[in-house]
């Protein structure tokens, strides 16, 4: 990999990005360029870290989505504030974006869910985000419900 120079850098940090990302998207090593780890603050103050995934992004922000009763929707709701980062490893490269968290449109959100694949709609459904199960087959039980329940 070519030494990274500042003059080598777009000075529009929104149109850097969008150049890596594409980088990291067209790369073999990569399996997964849209994969950021997000971070959150507990609401007893202690930072928690968890992967998800981009899902969009424009001058306005980065776009992804949770579930709002998972322990990561329950901090941005508490917290307003959050940090992405990504680790391209084969490119040697890694960004970070700090900054304020705003929630989509209510349009957007269901917009997204229509966009899942029925099986992935069902997995939301069937699971308690953050919830502690009991066994596999609690699970199971949830999603073979709710495939019934939302056949056709």
């Amino acid at each position: 990999m070519k030494t990274l120079l500042e003059r080598d850098l777009n000075p529009d940090p929104i149109q850097q990005f969008s150049n890596w990302y594409a980088a990291a998207r067209r790369h073999r090593g990569i399996l997964q360029a849209e994969a950021m780890c997000l971070s959150t603050l507990s609401p007893d103050g202690f930072p928690a870290g968890r992967m998800v995934l981009l899902k969009e992004f424009d001058p306005n922000g980065f776009v992804f989505y949770t579930n709002f009763k998972s322990a990561k929707g329950q901090a941005l709701l508490l917290y307003s504030k959050a940090a992405l980062t990504f680790f391209w490893e084969t490119m040697e490269r890694q960004v970070r974006i700090v900054g304020e968290v705003e929630v989509v449109s209510e349009e957007e959100a269901d917009a997204y869910f229509a966009s899942r694949p029925r099986l992935s709609q069902i997995g939301a459904w069937a699971s308690h985000q953050s919830d502690t199960l009991k066994n596999r087959a609690e699970l199971d039980r949830r999603f073979d419900s709710y495939r019934k329940k939302f056949a056709g």
